[in-house]
């Protein structure tokens, strides 16, 4: 499964959970993931059983979901991808509110290297939140938010 195949919207829950988990370094429970999307816990349930269903997570109620290593691979690889065009609409073209997740998702593995060789980027591949210079990159998706 690559990150293309999913929505941007189950791309925005992926990364909520790979980075409530890294901060929390436990598994992300439904309420935290809840209050960081800003959604209610219901459908953070949903989604979490669903994606357990589809190998990217492991979850039990009450404890938690943390990624599978397919479901790290893929967040990570549509937050590098988010982050590049980012980078590029924010400081090389000077554009704001451009939807990033939306073009990042559509992007090809190809098409973000080519990007990646044309603005100055810290991650190469995958994202590598939450390491220190992840806050470089991309800011809306900071642990500490």
């Amino acid at each position: 499964m690559s990150g293309g195949e999913l929505s941007k919207t189950a791309g925005r829950y992926l990364s909520a959970i790979l980075l409530v988990s890294a901060r929390e370094g436990r598994p992300a429970k439904t309420g935290e993931v809840a209050d960081r999307l800003d959604v209610d816990p219901a459908t953070v349930t949903e989604r979490m059983a669903d994606f357990a269903e589809r190998g990217l997570v492991d979850y039990e109620r009450y404890e938690g979901a943390t990624l599978t290593g397919d479901g790290e691979t893929v967040t990570r690889e549509l937050m590098w991808k988010r982050c590049l065009v980012e980078n590029f609409t924010t400081d090389d073209l000077g554009l704001d509110g451009v939807d990033t997740d939306s073009i990042g998702g559509a992007l090809s593995e190809e098409a973000a290297r080519a990007l990646k060789r044309h603005i100055d980027h810290p991650c190469t591949g995958r994202c590598s939140a939450p390491d220190a210079d992840f806050a470089e990159c991309c800011p809306d998706y900071q642990i500490s938010r």
